[in-house]
């Protein structure tokens, strides 16, 4: 037992050393399977209600059915938007840029022809006096190479570096895409609408700053936010780690050391009321649905590819994930890192670890899988609690690794232990037990089972009856041994199938118990349904023994409850576990004394009183008082279908017994002499014979028990 918690105190050492070692030093490797289990959370979780602070305008599949493919003129988008502010809109939001003047504006036909007036109007300088008359906050994408131009955009606020070091991995692009100067001069502040996929393409954490050209630049998403709060300066606090997150007005938003927010995602694609933008051009729309709301113009049409996969969705318009974070920081249910997040997960992998084996080495073996179920359970629910009541985000996927490693390494410590245990029991216990009693010892093989022990047992003996003419009427020992197994075979497999033990053969005689090494229920029935059922098939075991050998076995049984010395006995070389005691003898006894009253199966009072079942035919038979012993025993017979007894009979037999017992010996004799005459007997002869020696010696005090003089 040392060797085995040792073995397990190590190994879960040496895993919670390797798993901490992997998730400080190669995060990136599981990082892609720990957001898929958080992402299986958010399924669990479900969709949380629908919010009313935003709402998207959609350039949907139906507006550029009526209105022509993207992009529209700049003219059409000018109304959009006019339309939209004058609803009232709280502040718009456009995840669209303007990287190049419009083609169709009729001003640029001027350059062309000479000739035509130059008072065309310009649909950029529309848009542009749109953008600067209304409370729109453009649009813009940063790119991670130099393909775009390197200008930098112009925001109204003032970011503020508080204790932020060089230490920091906030995402820094090398260009950006800008609306057009006349387009970008005009608008009031924009900011950048990039969506960030994990390696596996999922969204799930979004930046809300980046840093370009040593400057801080705002998403879409947050900018919005800002302005709505009226905050002129946004601070982002950092200490020697790094990011912790950043502040503004009445907002504290946490942020990861990359910038970024956890997005607490509400839902799947159009869980925020999407306004087609066919119907606000066409005056379908009330401006209820868009007064003092966040509005996002944007697009979920198949053909202009913003589509994104979330947790949710495998196809989510781009536009809705900047819905998701403005609901976000306006309801305050971030989902972030705590600042020691990777210490607490430290202390999760090793205390789980040792805690698991502590209790695993303290449990039975069939408690392992449900024990480890909860556990697991347990867990689960703690960080999903942790996640969505409070906000925290702590690594799922270590701690469930060394769930399930330290219990798999402690099954198999488990296993290998036993197995070697086992071979070397097997190798002792082939020396000292039986088969039945090795089997079972093996299977509990951390019990001391062998070692001596008293309980109630229900002892079965078995004799063939006129053994010894049988065997001279066979004459070849080879034939005595074959009969001797065709007979014992299927009465050995009857006890086996009653959960009896098989002690010895002694010659012709079986000895078996019930209720150990085993405890076995309702052990006195069974072992009499054994003898019940062995006497009633001799006539089929017979069959094939009259065939062969030319002879019939008839047998007598007697069984007895009581206690009993049980264990492992014998020399230190051989020995055998078995039964001791004087009820062991009485079991013999009762076996001898079947041939005397010529019955079938005999039992003690003790069994009689110990049989659950009243379905069994049972007569009395007389009181004995066996040598050594200063008390009688009563014996009963068991009937069994091979010896029918009328109900005349045995009214008859039960008023002589009792007349008998009583002392009226010579009613009894009477009765008896009757029953001896109608039904012929061994035992109505003899109490016959009983009556008659006291009728014969009437000086001789009266005693219905019967004294045996052998053993």
């Amino acid at each position: 037992m040392k060797k085995r918690r040792w073995l397990k105190i190590i190994s879960t050492i040496l895993i919670s050393l390797l798993l901490s070692y992997a998730y400080l030093a190669l995060p990136s490797v599981f990082i892609s399977l720990d957001s898929r289990l958080r992402d299986f959370m958010f399924i669990i979780r479900g969709e949380l209600p629908n919010t009313s602070n935003v709402v998207i305008v959609d350039i949907d599949e139906r507006s550029l059915q009526t209105y022509g493919q993207w992009p529209w003129d700049r003219k059409l988008v000018s109304t959009l938007l006019e339309k939209i502010s004058s609803s009232e809109a709280g502040i718009i939001g456009l995840d669209i840029v303007f990287a190049e003047e419009d083609r169709s504006s009729p001003h640029k036909l001027a350059k062309s022809f000479p000739a035509i007036t130059q008072t065309l109007p310009n649909y950029d300088a529309l848009l542009a006096s749109c953008f600067s008359q209304n409370p729109i906050i453009g649009g813009y994408l940063f790119g991670f190479d130099d393909r775009y131009q390197n200008e930098a955009p112009m925001i109204p606020a003032i970011f503020i570096q508080k204790g932020l070091r060089y230490n920091h991995t906030i995402l820094q692009p090398k260009s950006v895409m800008l609306n057009t100067p006349l387009l970008q001069d005009a608008i009031y502040s924009s900011g950048f609408f990039n969506n960030t996929p994990d390696k596996n393409g999922m969204v799930r954490s979004v930046p809300l700053i980046m840093k370009y050209d040593e400057s801080i630049y705002p998403s879409l998403a947050f900018e919005m936010v800002r302005i709505y709060s009226q905050s002129q300066s946004v601070t982002i606090h950092g200490d020697t780690i790094g990011v912790n997150g950043l502040s503004f007005g009445d907002f504290n938003v946490p942020i990861d050391n990359f910038g970024r927010l956890f997005v607490n995602f509400r839902g799947a694609g159009h869980h925020f009321e999407y306004i087609s933008a066919a119907d606000i051009l066409n005056d379908k729309v009330d401006p209820q649905k868009i007064k003092n709301r966040f509005v996002l113009v944007g697009t979920s049409a198949l053909g202009l590819s913003d589509l994104k996969a979330i947790s949710f969705d495998s196809a989510i318009p781009g536009v809705e994930i900047h819905a998701n974070i403005i609901d976000n920081l306006l309801q305050g249910d971030f989902l972030s890192h705590p600042k020691n997040h990777q210490l607490y997960t430290l202390i999760i992998i090793w205390l789980l670890g040792f805690m698991l084996i502590a209790l695993l080495h303290s449990i039975r073996s069939w408690l392992v899988l449900p024990f480890a179920l909860i556990l697991l359970f347990a867990l689960s629910a703690l960080h999903y609690h942790l996640l969505f009541s409070y906000g925290i985000l702590l690594n799922l996927l270590f701690p469930l690794l060394t769930f399930v490693v330290t219990l798999i390494s402690s099954v198999a410590i488990d296993y290998f232990i036993e197995q070697k245990q086992k071979q070397e029991a097997k190798k002792m216990l082939g020396k000292k037990v039986s088969n039945s009693v090795m089997d079972y010892l093996l299977a509990h093989v951390d019990e001391d089972i062998v070692a001596s022990r008293e309980l109630e047992a229900t002892i079965f003996f078995s004799d063939i009856q006129g053994f010894t003419s049988l065997s001279e009427r066979l004459e070849s020992p080879a034939k005595l041994i074959k009969m001797l197994n065709s007979y014992m075979t299927p009465m050995v497999e009857n006890i086996i199938s009653y959960e009896g033990t098989i002690d010895k053969f002694i010659g012709d005689a079986i000895m078996a118990y019930w209720n150990a090494p085993v405890k076995v229920e309702n052990h006195a029935d069974k072992a009499l349904q054994s003898a019940i059922e062995q006497i009633e098939m001799l006539g089929e075991v017979n069959l094939p023994i009259q065939s062969e050998f030319g002879v019939n076995i008839n047998i007598g049984i007697g069984i007895h409850t009581g206690l009993v010395t049980a264990g492992d006995m014998g020399s230190k070389g051989r020995s055998d576990y078995t039964v001791i005691g004087d009820n062991v003898n009485i079991a013999s006894r009762l076996e001898g004394m079947t041939r005397f009253y010529d019955a079938q199966i005999l039992i003690s009072s003790a069994t009689y009183e110990a049989l659950q079942k009243k379905e069994y035919r049972i007569r009395p038979i007389d009181f004995v008082e066996v040598k050594g012993k200063n008390r009688a025993i009563e014996i009963f017979e068991v009937l069994c279908k091979t010896k029918p007894i009328s109900e005349d009979e045995q009214i008859r037999y039960t008023h002589a017994l009792e007349r008998f017992r009583s002392g009226d010996v010579h009613d009894a004799f009477k009765q008896f002499s009757l029953l001896q005459q109608h039904y012929p007997s061994k035992l109505y002869h003899y109490y016959v014979q009983r009556c008659q020696d006291f009728i014969n010696h009437p000086d001789k005090e009266f005693t219905p028990i019967l004294k045996m003089t052998t053993k």
